[in-house]
């Protein structure tokens, strides 16, 4: 496989603007464009387009409100968001197709920089990022036409692509040669085909993508058998394989938040199942393999029906895990899921809208996830689990009404 290297300090960028503000009152941070901060992102009245960030001053205590505050994102459709270690923080615009830099001081968000991304993926908005780490943000998605039957049913082709761009400065380092997905066994025999790939996790000299799967006739996911994943060989971005296990059925692409995550040596990776009676399940990969002899049933350790698109591990094997209590129900709690005794207990959060969320903080042994409860009786607010203990305290009251928080970052 060719690769393609670019090195684009505006070819393709459509704008750069300097940011000029002066830090008066913090004398150490007066010659930085950009200081580190928390930041929450909200969205208003159900709409994708109403996305807002302002910032933090205290996860743990005060109120926020984002009426007169904060920073308009106005996404064309939603927006991905994610922060660095120097303070800037990157929104992705899905739908409009640019990946936008800003810098935050003086409680003030400036625009620095806006990538279009759509040429180098195939004209293609509507794709998908991931920061993997301080240098590195992975454009990516599965471009999906229509073709001829040739007489196996599959009139639907994926091709795939991946584009580096280089943080802090905002360029395309890099784009993978396009792959076309393979029609393989099991989706000959479901007549499916792999529409989505989304939040990858680096491991070693791999990346591994979660896969969504949809039938050719309904467009459908519902009911379609095994779990899925993309590997390629990394940083090259080459050598791409398509694999399948049978340990549990459903999409393994996640929603905007991480579905997969590297512990001890192994990706762990999570399903999202589409009926009540698959389960949800932890499995594992190495090497560019699934591990066929290691499986952890979520849904028969809680005993009830449920589902997932997203979790957080904090360490020494813990995971929070958000999950819907039954397919469609829309009532999303946080579980506790132990990889090494394979054990769950329900979290004392309350149940909230959290199929859209993005990201949550770990910081000094606690976890800080901000949570828009389903009882609009209580108010939004930034939720605080000692890892520890598993005790719960609230922190940061946050704005009442049509508000869904979607992360902080």
């Amino acid at each position: 496989m060719n690769k393609i290297k670019y090195f684009l300090l505006g070819a393709i960028a459509s704008a750069m603007i300097a940011c000029n503000s002066e830090d008066t009152t913090t004398p150490e941070n007066s010659d930085k464009e950009t200081i580190k901060a928390d930041h929450i992102v909200a969205r208003f009245n159900d709409s994708d387009t109403e996305v807002y960030i302002a910032p933090a001053e205290s996860l743990e205590e005060g109120s926020l409100t984002f009426l007169n505050n904060g920073y308009h994102l106005n996404p064309v459709r939603s927006a991905r968001v994610f922060t660095d270690d120097l303070g800037w923080v990157y929104m992705f615009d899905y739908g409009g197709g640019y990946l936008k830099k800003l810098a935050y001081k003086n409680d003030t968000y400036n625009l620095v920089r806006e990538l279009d991304i759509a040429p180098v993926m195939g004209g293609n908005p509507h794709v998908r990022p991931w920061k993997i780490n301080e240098q590195t943000i992975l454009i990516h998605n599965i471009n999906t036409a229509d073709i001829e039957d040739e007489g196996n049913g599959i009139t639907k082709k994926g091709t795939m692509y991946v584009t580096r761009v280089q943080i802090p400065e905002v360029v395309i380092s890099e784009i993978m040669e396009t792959w076309d997905v393979p029609v393989t066994d099991w989706d000959l025999t479901e007549k499916a085909y792999a529409y989505r790939v989304d939040a990858p996790t680096v491991m070693n000299d791999k990346i591994y993508y979660g896969v969504g799967r949809r039938d050719i006739e309904n467009n459908s996911s519902e009911n379609l058998t095994g779990i899925h994943t993309i590997v390629l060989d990394y940083p090259t971005l080459e050598n791409p394989k398509y694999i399948r296990s049978e340990l549990g059925n459903g999409n393994t692409n996640g929603y905007r938040g991480l579905n997969m995550a590297e512990i001890n040596g192994y990706v762990y990776q999570a399903n999202a199942v589409t009926n009540d009676t698959d389960h949800t399940v932890l499995v594992r990969l190495k090497d560019g393999k699934y591990d066929n002899d290691w499986v952890f049933d979520i849904s028969a350790a809680y005993g009830q029906p449920i589902s997932t698109n997203k979790w957080y591990h904090v360490g020494n094997g813990i995971i929070y895990m958000s999950v819907e209590f039954g397919v469609d129900s829309d009532q999303w709690g946080l579980l506790r899921l132990d990889i090494n005794s394979k054990t769950v207990e329900k979290l004392d959060v309350p149940n909230g809208d959290m199929f859209a969320y993005q990201t949550a903080k770990v910081r000094d042994g606690k976890f800080y996830m901000a949570i828009t409860p389903t009882d609009r009786s209580i108010t939004p607010k930034v939720y605080i689990i000692d890892i520890a203990s598993s005790e719960v305290s609230e922190g940061l009251l946050l704005d009442e009404g049509n508000i869904r928080i979607e992360g902080i970052f």
